[in-house]
């Protein structure tokens, strides 16, 4: 069973993205470490390279281009998965900037998740 991710929102039993506020920081999910239900299984290589193409802006294409190619690496995968994957790269990314508050971190996943939320379900 994969373990539950804290980050700017949590999957809701129904597919949904929730969001949820962070207390203190950022908090960045671990990628997952095995491959089973509910979670893809990519290589620390695979994951930073996604990682920095949302660097260079997650617009709608790159995110739905992405989830498209884990879709077809990956048959039958759900949603939530390719959402939890998608998150736990760009978390990260937002987590290292410099001269940007924890607030404004907070904005940038919350404005990630309701694009991803859009494009994936």
């Amino acid at each position: 069973m994969p373990r539950p991710m804290s980050i700017a929102c949590t999957i809701a039993l129904a597919g949904l993205l929730v969001p949820v506020a962070i207390a203190l920081a950022l908090e960045c999910p671990e990628p997952q470490a095995l491959a089973g239900p509910g979670i893809l299984k990519e290589t620390p290589a695979q994951t930073q390279r996604i990682a920095d193409l949302l660097a260079t802006g997650d617009d709608d294409n790159r995110i739905r281009n992405i989830a498209d190619d884990l879709r077809a690496r990956y048959p039958g995968v759900q949603n939530a998965e390719i959402a939890n994957y998608l998150m736990a790269a760009y978390c990260p990314v937002v987590a290292k900037m410099s001269g940007v508050s924890e607030q404004e971190m907070q904005a940038r996943m919350d404005r990630f998740v309701s694009q991803l939320s859009r494009i994936i379900y």
